[in-house]
């Protein structure tokens, strides 16, 4: 699927409604280009995928828990489980609605 400037839009006022405020359970790598956070907003658990594959880089909500692919942790995953596990999410921004930007805030 290809996430435009209107997709990325839709995908932002779900996530807003769905998981903003919520605390970040765990962090962890789906495969060596996904991250993967189960957050715990409204009394519910919810998984997050932040695919950052060249070509179909994604975000959006999985149906189900996440489990970890790879066993190699990188910089990037080593640096996120560090700051952002535990962490409330605080915002989440699209700052330019012509742009596929998407800002977390924990």
């Amino acid at each position: 699927m290809h996430f435009d400037a209107l997709t990325l839009a839709a995908v932002t006022a779900e996530l807003r409604a769905t998981i903003e405020n919520g605390r970040v359970q765990q962090v962890l790598m789906v495969d060596a280009h996904s991250v993967g956070m189960e957050i715990y907003a409204a009394r519910q658990r919810h998984y997050l995928l932040l695919a950052m594959q060249p070509g179909a880089a994604r975000i959006h909500l999985m149906p189900e828990k996440l489990r970890r692919g790879v066993d190699q942790q990188t910089p990037l995953y080593l640096l996120l489980r560090k700051y952002v596990r535990g962490s409330v999410l605080a915002r989440i921004n699209q700052p330019d609605p012509t742009e596929r930007v998407i800002l977390l805030d924990f």
